[in-house]
């Protein structure tokens, strides 16, 4: 008598399958597998994990982003960012997923489900001089 038997792999929600092994061998990250002519013992193993997203940071100017990079997060994961400018410069924005979310120091990807990005932008803080003259003359700047 030959029998058949066939198993179905499914990995929990939010994770998937990262190896299946028959007879202690590697036959890849099937959903599928099927024993046919079984005439002896067999084993088969499947191998999960959680899924995992890319979270990208980068900073443009005079300051930094803390983690920068590539970052792998797991699936409900929460990261924080802290985004800090050099001297004589200010955050002049944060852009989380090509949106901006205002020129925040810090900010916290939470409950994390997709691949993200987030990106600093800086700028050289700048000051007003305001000139005045009072009686009969006139003031001008010069710059040197």
């Amino acid at each position: 008598m030959v029998i058949h038997l066939f198993f179905t792999i499914t990995p929990s929600t939010n994770h998937h399958i990262t190896d299946v092994l028959v007879d202690g061998m590697s036959v890849g990250a099937v959903s599928t597998y099927e024993f046919t002519q079984i005439a002896g013992d067999h084993t088969i193993h499947a191998l999960f994990a959680i899924d995992t997203y890319t979270i990208t940071a980068t900073a443009e100017g005079n300051g930094s982003i803390a983690p920068q990079g590539e970052l792998i997060a797991s699936y409900g994961e929460s990261l924080v960012f802290t985004i800090t400018p050099s001297a004589n410069h200010h955050i002049a924005d944060v852009l989380v997923d090509g949106m901006s979310v205002g020129a925040v120091s810090a900010y916290e990807f939470t409950q994390i489900a997709v691949n993200h990005t987030i990106h600093a932008l800086f700028a050289i803080d700048t000051y007003t001089i305001t000139a005045t003259a009072e009686g009969d003359g006139s003031i001008a700047p010069k710059v040197s």
